[in-house]
C-alpha cells in the first residue's frame, strides 16, 4: 500500500502468443529493460526486450478488429473492450504483435 506502485496490468490475451489460449487472463509488466506477460495458469512467462518493441497501441475493439482482421463486428454488450497492441521484432527478423484486450 505504500511500497512501490505496481506497474502489473490484468488483461486478457487476445492473439500473438502460440502457448496462450485466447481470451485467458494474464499480467503484463513493463520492467526495467523488459515487457513481461505473465499467464496465471499454468504459470507461463514470455519476455520481449525493450529493443525489440517497436511500438505500443491501444484502441477501441471496432478500431482492433477492423485494422487486423478487415470486420469492425464488436462483442459489445454495454460495456465496452479495449485492445493493447505490441508491435515487435521476433527473434527471426519479422515484424509480428501481440493483441491483448481488457474493460475500463
Amino acid at each position: 500500500m505504500f511500497g512501490k506502485k505496481s506497474n502489473i496490468i490484468k488483461v486478457m490475451h487476445y492473439e500473438g502468443l502460440n502457448d496462450f489460449i485466447q481470451d485467458y487472463p494474464c499480467t503484463i509488466e513493463m520492467k526495467e529493460d523488459i515487457f513481461e506477460i505473465k499467464r496465471i495458469k499454468p504459470e507461463t512467462i514470455v519476455t520481449l526486450s525493450k529493443e525489440q518493441i517497436i511500438k505500443i497501441e491501444m484502441m477501441e475493439e471496432a478500431k482492433f478488429m477492423l485494422k487486423y482482421h478487415n470486420d469492425n463486428t464488436t462483442t459489445d454488450r454495454g460495456i465496452k473492450k479495449y485492445y493493447l497492441v505490441v508491435t515487435y521484432i521476433s527473434k527471426e527478423k519479422e515484424e509480428k504483435y501481440i493483441a491483448f484486450w481488457g474493460t475500463s
